[in-house]
């Protein structure tokens, strides 16, 4: 009997060693499989890494193009704000409103001919828009402003006109 258990022991060992080593054989074989699998999605990640990092490399050398483009720029514009030009140019209405001043106190007239294929025997009105002046409105008109306040009725030492106000042109 004992050595129909020995043999039995024997045949049961056998099998289970054939057993583990077929699963051995099956896990090594599995693991390659796997192991070969992700090296391949491994390179992929690779490539897409470098690809990615490329891309990065070529952002950060746009963006610094760009930052000293900004600055070279902001450098002018600085430059540009505070020239004489510039302080020239914010200081041009309040000029320009002195200027018209002036030529309305003088009474400067300038012969404005015009050239008509019809008589007009019309009225002729012109509404006042913002910024308008009483010597801008006789220039656009070939009259003075003296005319003009002569026209409308106006007093000599009350130049003030509002927006909206229709005003007689025509002579």
């Amino acid at each position: 009997m004992d050595e129909i258990i020995s043999r039995l022991t024997d045949k049961k060992t056998r099998i289970i060693y054939a057993i583990v080593a077929a699963l051995l054989s099956l896990f090594v074989i599995f693991t390659f499989l796997m192991l070969y699998h992700l090296s391949g999605r491994l390179t992929e990640m690779r490539n897409h890494v470098a690809t990615i990092e490329t891309k990065t490399v070529d952002l950060e050398k746009g963006q610094t193009e760009h930052h000293a483009q900004l600055t070279q720029l902001d450098r002018k514009l600085t430059a540009f704000s505070n020239s004489p030009a510039m302080k020239a140019i914010d200081t041009l209405p309040q000029r320009v409103n002195i200027l018209e001043k002036q030529m309305e106190s003088i009474h400067v007239r300038q012969k404005v001919t015009t050239v008509r294929t019809k008589p007009v025997h019309k009225k002729q009105y012109y509404e006042v828009k913002k910024g308008d002046t009483l010597y801008r409105i006789s220039r656009k008109f070939g009259l003075t402003v003296d005319e003009l306040q002569k026209m409308n009725d106006l007093d000599e030492e009350d130049e003030l006109i509002m927006v909206g106000e229709r005003l007689l042109v025509s002579k």
